[in-house]
């Protein structure tokens, strides 16, 4: 009896002891990840041996969800076929509610750089449409809480930026800095794509702890955007505050997913507001960056001077269309996905930023007096009348009318009758 029940129990041992085995290999093939707060998961396939395998857990380590409650488990994911072969041995499967894609690569350093690439991108894909997602670095103030973000093409200096300043400040994230409704900066500490011999080689993956950058408080506060301009030839760095439409279109270009969010624009003007409008720095050396960045997360929050026109009325307005509208080109606003207006800072009139889905654009002179006069369709005529009753026009104006609206065409702004016609039909 006793023997039969000493039996059970190494039995039961060994059940358990393989069933826990089990779950640590599952484990073991598997990265955990919260980027930009959505979840991420990293089925590691092929090539990756336990000591690769604990330098990509070191190198993530900030990204790293333990929790009990997850999407994901290497086991529930199906994993595509595969193309991978003896010239690229290292695979991975990267998921999230969003899709699954598949990374490979010859070399563990090509592998590393290509998952940091392919994880970045399944957090942006999760978070389209509630962040404002800005490619660039974020440090914050470690008692404060306060935030900047440093914004601006491959090459400015965000990442040599975030190595240097990353000593005083609390690492945020050196790839996309997605800010939420509250302005809060959703922390992605991702590893730091460095330069390291070949420039033509792969980037080798860095973590902060490796490199010694301090932890970020819970819940950054975005307080300062920067533009960055690194200029070799600079002296001492240069600080340039921004009007918001100067701001707006050089930020542009260096957003995720923009045209997700609801009302792009007004958001990027509240982020704007609350940060005392966005400033262009000039600089030579990291290092300059830290002499200025102090009285830069103290610029105080501005009072709103913009409004949004998408909500404007658009009953008719004065001026009716010509006689012979219907033998001439009927034009109306095209639908945006936002728009906002701000008062010239002479007093003399506005200027309006407008997104489309080609992009944003900056109007100015005549092209917003245009857009007003559009609050219903009319033909040149009709606007010519509307925009008199508003700010008069000059004699000879027909040409500059004419290349005002050529202009606010050729950028989708407006349609006329033709091509209103064409998407109908």
């Amino acid at each position: 009896m006793t023997t039969g029940s000493a039996a059970s129990i190494h039995q039961w041992t060994k059940v358990c002891e393989s069933a826990e085995k089990a779950e640590i290999i599952a484990e073991r093939d598997q990265l955990k990840l919260r980027v930009l707060g959505a979840a991420v998961s990293v089925v590691l396939e092929a090539g990756v041996t336990p000591d690769l395998y604990a330098e990509l857990r070191r190198v993530w380590s900030r990204c790293l969800d333990e929790s009990d409650e997850w999407l994901f488990h290497a086991r529930d994911i199906s994993v595509p076929a595969s193309g991978r072969s003896q010239e690229r041995p290292f695979q991975a499967t990267v998921s999230s509610t969003s899709g699954t894609t598949t990374v490979a690569a010859g070399t563990f350093r090509e592998f590393a750089s290509n998952l940091t690439t392919a994880v970045t991108l399944a957090g942006i894909t999760e978070c389209r449409g509630d962040l404002v997602m800005l490619h660039g670095a974020a440090l914050a103030e470690e008692k404060t809480g306060r935030a900047v973000a440093l914004v601006g093409r491959s090459g400015m200096g965000k990442t040599t930026a975030t190595k240097r300043l990353g000593a005083g400040l609390g690492y945020i994230t050196d790839e996309t800095v997605g800010v939420d409704a509250s302005g809060r900066i959703v922390p992605y500490a991702k590893p730091l794509s460095l330069i390291v011999g070949d420039p033509a080689a792969p980037k080798k993956q860095v973590g902060p702890d490796d490199l010694e950058l301090l932890m970020a408080p819970a819940a950054p506060m975005l307080a300062s955007l920067v533009l960055l301009d690194r200029n070799p030839d600079a002296a001492d760095p240069k600080v340039v505050p921004l009007s918001h439409a100067e701001a707006i279109i050089e930020l542009a270009p260096h957003t995720s997913s923009l045209g997700d969010v609801n009302r792009p624009l007004s958001r990027l003007c509240g982020i704007l507001d609350a940060t005392g409008g966005a400033v262009r720095v000039s600089y030579r050396e990291a290092g300059d960056l830290a002499a200025v960045l102090a009285a830069i997360l103290e610029r105080p929050a501005i009072s709103k001077t913009w409004r949004s026109v998408l909500a404007e009325d658009t009953q008719a307005t004065q001026g009716l269309p010509h006689p012979d509208a219907v033998r001439s080109m009927v034009l109306k606003r095209a639908e945006l996905l936002d728009a906002v207006e701000f008062p010239l800072p002479d007093g003399q009139g506005t200027e309006l930023i407008a997104m489309t889905g080609q992009g944003v654009v900056r109007l100015t002179g005549i092209g917003p007096a245009i857009w007003r006069a559009l609050a219903t369709p009319c033909d040149l005529n009709g606007i010519a009348g509307r925009i008199a009753s508003l700010i008069g026009l000059p004699e000879g104006y027909e040409s500059h009318l004419l290349k005002g609206v050529e202009e606010l065409k050729f950028h989708g702004i407006l349609l006329d009758s033709s091509a209103t016609e064409t998407s109908e039909s």
